[in-house]
């Protein structure tokens, strides 16, 4: 098991406290959504829906902020996300405390369950309502997950609330592409004014250089596709699939798996009746993705035989210990984030001094600081009321920023990006970097 994080024991210290002081109709809004909304996960080892306050030191005076994290701080994505916490705390010890004339205070929210592990739909309406309710919140940095966005950011979007993710790359989150369902993107902003931005490049970017590797660079002329059946997981697997047919890359089929399988043998047997000399997985690695991989090399074959590649929900070190380093080495795995070594400027100076403190980072550190930088940019601009930041956030120039340059489209994803391949190796973690594509977002 996950050893449990500074924020998570803070969650347990902090949780009766916190709903002594909810209001009547806050509590009344948990239970209703806990009743009305059905869940999706897998198993975790910890409790706790939400976080302590943190930051760094501040040089006090100014008004009096608030900014909060919301990801999924149990399951096999939490030494990501406790890694991503402490990115957010760095940076805002860096500066200070400070955004302009304003005071900056930050409080990490857990959006996940502990009989799940992972992203909760309950959970995550009843975090949007509360940050609506309290209006010292000016902006959130999350979600980890697409689908927990989707039923965030419309919540927000009525109050004017600021979202930056730092993870989020469902396609139908900000426009229309492969992967996007009937009424994406509108359907999450009923107030008509967009409130969320992404600082990474959405699925449809993913899948297509996904598609593009596999055919040309690892040699495969057949492909059979597995999703986790959530939104991001089906949503890089669709944008896949369209992008293979595109270039002449055979589909011999795309299937979902049953996260509460014993085994995938007979889905394995399945994909090897295909014929397919590779295999796509778009999803997230805590849905039993380990079981799966040990199944798909004693099934089909190891992952030089039958070359492997997965979606960034499973480039997590914490894959090696699910699945057996044996099991995952030779596999390839994408994400839309800059190799941590290839950072240059203000992205190094911050690597070097989260390392120094914390350790090495995980595949998302360094983005949840951008997402930080690019909400307290925006903030220090503003005039103090939500609806000036959501403007201010909308008009992000920053140019040396922690991962680079960081502006946003009309939409909200960044102008700017990347798809990096990774490898994984049988001597463990981490993920080996191999390469990177570089992307122009209009």
């Amino acid at each position: 098991m996950l050893a449990m994080s500074s924020v998570e024991r803070t969650v347990r210290s902090n949780e009766e406290a916190q709903l002594s002081r909810r209001n009547l109709l806050s509590v009344l809004v948990l239970v209703l959504s806990t009743l009305a909304l059905l869940a999706a996960g897998c198993g975790g080892d910890d409790s706790g829906t939400s976080g302590g306050t943190g930051g760094g030191e501040t040089d006090g005076g100014g008004e009096a902020v608030k900014i909060v994290s919301d990801l999924p701080l149990q399951g096999s994505s939490a030494a990501q996300t406790e890694s991503m916490n402490n990115a957010i705390q760095l940076y805002l010890e860096s500066i200070g405390g400070k955004a302009g004339d304003f005071t900056i205070s930050f409080e990490a929210f857990d959006d996940s369950t502990a009989a799940k592990g992972a992203w909760d739909e309950a959970t995550c309406a009843s975090n949007a309502r509360q940050y609506v309710e309290d209006e010292s919140i000016l902006g959130v940095i999350g979600t980890f997950n697409s689908g927990c966005a989707q039923i965030e950011v419309p919540i927000a979007n009525e109050a004017s609330l600021a979202y930056v993710s730092p993870a989020n790359t469902a396609v139908g989150l900000t426009h229309e592409g492969p992967g996007s369902t009937p009424g994406e993107p509108d359907k999450y902003y009923p107030s008509g004014t967009r409130n969320y931005t992404r600082v990474v490049a959405s699925d449809d970017f993913q899948g297509a250089i996904d598609a593009s590797y596999m055919k040309d660079k690892l040699g495969v002329t057949s492909v059979y596709i597995l999703d986790d059946k959530e939104a991001y997981g089906k949503g890089v697997a669709d944008g896949f699939e369209i992008a293979a047919n595109d270039i002449g890359l055979k589909v011999a089929g795309h299937t979902g798996w049953d996260a509460n399988a014993q085994n995938y043998k007979a889905l394995m047997t399945q994909v090897k009746a295909s014929g397919a000399d590779g295999i796509y997985i778009g999803g997230i690695a805590c849905l039993n993705g380990g079981q799966l991989i040990k199944d798909k090399v004693s099934t089909v074959g190891d992952n030089d035989a039958v070359k492997l590649l997965v979606s960034d929900g499973f480039v997590l070190d914490s894959l090696f210990d699910e699945a057996g380093p044996d099991n995952l080495a030779g596999t390839y795995g994408s994400a839309p984030v800059l190799n941590p070594e290839d950072l240059t400027g203000a992205g190094k100076e911050f690597l070097d001094a989260y390392e120094a403190k914390y350790g090495s980072p995980e595949v998302y550190t360094a983005y949840a600081a951008a997402a930080a930088q690019a909400l307290v940019d925006a903030i220090s601009r503003s005039d103090g009321s939500r609806e000036d930041v959501v403007a201010k956030l909308f008009e992000t120039n920053i140019t040396d920023g922690i991962v680079g340059p960081m502006s946003f489209n009309a939409n909200g994803d960044p102008k700017g990006g990347l798809i990096s391949i990774f490898q994984a190796e049988a001597s463990g973690p981490p993920w080996k970097f191999i390469e990177a594509k570089q992307l122009s977002v209009q």
